[in-house]
């Protein structure tokens, strides 16, 4: 919604996709926000006749609602399957299919519609390309290129569906000159897509890595996670990454009972070994995303079956590599139907009829959610909310810290804020992405406190918020206060009805503060410039660090030892400064050592150490640029 809300608000200019005050100046393509960017321009080429529309998100949800059943009859057809009973069956068991009302929340991979509607091309081609007519084959490759400003993912399997035509063809024909139309348009397609990707901005982005975690288990299919029938049945039973969660493929009772049925029919294994061989292109391009979806490391619940370091060129960019069983999903959903009608075409209505009652039973709990949702998304806002939007209207400029790109702890908390800035057209500095590109990762410089205009507001997050609000203060002279769970600083006096602060607790004399993930007491300390904390202690990024702490009262003159060490390497060059005023000039060693100086206590008591490091590191495949390391802090007196 946020990206299709900025974008809807601004004239037409190139870039085409970018919105130039989200995440500014450079902006943000709202294909790496997953806008849906096929329906955001079309929905801006008519934003003259609507005006006060704000998103089509909505819209777009109530399209895949629509079309989700329409495109499984369409495919049933397609292969063949054209009485009126099956139709009905696998409408009904489409519409509630686990894995499509389980993506609510994801609005861009709602668009099953689509893996629906390709895979009844892809029977239509095979059946007309005996006759010389390519309709459904070009239609398909032009497919696989709209769906890409719909979302990647749904992209790269529409486009092993166009990929296996010509060798289903082959396998079938016999000879590759039978198969040269669906290899020219496979060609063509690809050629467009790597062109109209280049010019809209899709090739540019990083994945934060991922592949082999969130990847699909082995047992996800049969596991009922989310079944109202089976209620004990839980995500983590089958997570064996912590990741597992986006490979959610439960096929739903319904289907497991037709699969059940059919596997006791000897016709039925015959049935299945004619339809492999008529479509090998159709279970090579199966095994496929399969494979890509259990991704290097496969698991079967628990159980590490298989591990490889072999990894497919580009799987890294598909983090979430467990959704590529979708298109798999709907061939056994579609099989299913059809030779269950076709081996009992009498009984075909009590099985078919049952199947559909308990698949309508086993996702009550999804629907129900899915109703919620989508109510939440036109029900009125709270009073809470509403204060917040109304003080967000008084600014131009809305800025958030901590970015999202440095740290996405908050980002439930934070995404309302962007969103109720997005409505106004309000600049904003932060935004979570699907792919980051250089211009807006995060930059720890960016972090730092600065001069605030009249129409800037800072909404601070996290838990450092309220010493965060204290450097603020002291470096800026900005004004802030509480309001919920945030605190909000701006560069005047503003009439905001604010809650005033309270001075965060004074750092104990004597006393040894560790900074590792396991310390939670004055996380205070690490005021910026720091990476997450891990079990030894917390690493900086960048070349800039502060350390924060209030000295206690009737304490003239302290000792603070810190214990640093540096990256692999030379011994890095580290300066420490109090307001600009240089403290101490140390050489930090990778081994670890006891750094010490002594410093007077300002009126304020408030202590803002700057620590300047003259070289940053990459550790091998670890993405941050990292100086210098903490383990703990202690302020010694006398």
């Amino acid at each position: 919604m946020i990206g299709q809300a900025y974008f809807l608000k601004q004239d037409w200019h190139l870039p085409l996709l970018v919105a130039d005050r989200l995440v500014g100046p450079a902006g943000t393509n709202i294909a790496m926000t997953d806008s849906i960017p096929l329906e955001a321009v079309f929905l801006r080429s008519v934003h003259i006749f609507f005006p006060g529309m704000q998103q089509g998100i909505t819209l777009f949800l109530a399209l895949c609602w629509f079309l989700q059943p329409i495109c499984a009859v369409f495919a049933l057809r397609s292969m063949g399957e054209k009485h009126l009973l099956p139709a009905i069956s696998v409408s009904l068991l489409s519409a509630c299919f686990p894995t499509f009302l389980a993506r609510i929340n994801h609005s861009a991979l709602c668009a099953h519609w689509i893996l629906l509607l390709a895979l009844g091309l892809y029977f239509k081609a095979l059946d007309l390309q005996s006759r010389g007519r390519s309709w459904p084959l070009w239609l398909l490759a032009a497919l696989t290129n709209l769906t890409l400003f719909i979302h990647p993912y749904l992209m790269v399997m529409v486009g092993a569906l166009l990929g296996a035509i010509p060798l289903s063809i082959f396998f079938k024909e016999k000879y590759w000159t039978v198969s040269w139309v669906s290899i020219v348009a496979i060609i063509s397609s690809g050629t467009c897509l790597l062109i109209t990707g280049r010019i809209f901005g899709y090739w540019g982005g990083t994945s934060g890595g991922g592949y082999g975690i969130y990847s699909m288990n082995l047992a996800s299919p049969l596991w009922p996670v989310h079944s109202s029938l089976f209620p004990h049945a839980t995500q983590a039973q089958i997570d064996a990454t912590g990741g597992q969660y986006e490979g959610y493929q439960y096929l739903g009772s319904g289907v497991l009972f037709l699969i059940i049925v059919l596997a006791c029919q000897k016709r039925a294994w015959i049935l299945l070994r004619s339809s492999l061989l008529r479509n090998i292109g159709l279970l090579l391009g199966c095994m496929a995303l399969t494979g890509i979806a259990a991704s290097n490391k496969m698991y079967f619940f628990h159980t590490l079956i298989v591990q490889t370091h072999i990894m497919v060129p580009g799987t890294e960019q598909m983090r979430s590599s467990g959704r590529m069983f979708w298109p798999v999903a709907y061939i056994i959903l579609l099989g299913t139907v059809k030779n269950t009608y076709r081996i009992w075409p009498r009984a075909a209505r009590a099985l078919l009829g049952l199947a559909v009652i308990l698949q309508w039973i086993d996702t009550r709990d999804l629907r129900s959610q899915d109703y919620a949702i989508e109510s939440n998304l036109t029900n009125a806002s709270t009073e809470k909310d509403n204060r917040l939007v109304k003080i967000i209207q008084k600014f131009d400029r809305v800025e958030i810290y901590p970015r999202l790109e440095c740290d996405a702890t908050n980002l439930e908390e934070d995404m309302p804020i962007i969103y109720a800035a997005a409505y106004q057209n309000a600049y904003i500095n932060t935004m979570y992405k699907a792919r980051s590109i250089p211009e807006g990762e995060c930059h720890l410089a960016q972090e730092r406190p600065h001069i605030l205009d009249n129409k800037t507001l800072v909404i601070l997050d996290g838990a450092h918020r309220f010493t965060s609000a204290l450097s603020w203060t002291d470096r800026t002279q900005a004004h802030c206060g509480a309001l919920n769970t945030f605190v909000l600083c701006t560069g005047i006096q503003h009439q905001l009805q604010l809650v005033p602060l309270s001075s965060p607790i004074p750092l104990p004399l004597n006393e040894t503060i560790f900074t590792s993930s396991s310390n939670s007491f004055h996380s205070e300390i690490l005021e910026n410039g720091w990476s997450g904390s891990e079990k030894w202690g917390t690493w900086n990024e960048g070349h800039q660090a502060f350390l924060f702490f209030i000295m206690p009262e009737n304490i003239k003159k302290v000792t603070i030892t810190l214990v640093l060490r540096s990256t692999p390497g030379e011994p890095k060059h580290v300066q420490v400064f109090l307001y600009d005023k240089s403290l101490a000039d140390w050489s930090v060693s990778q081994q670890e050592n006891n750094y010490s100086l002594t410093i007077l206590s300002p009126k304020n008591k408030n202590i803002h150490l700057r620590i300047e490091i003259d070289r940053v590191t990459k550790i091998y495949k670890d993405p941050r640029f990292l100086g210098i390391g903490i383990s703990s802090i202690k302020l010694s007196y006398p």
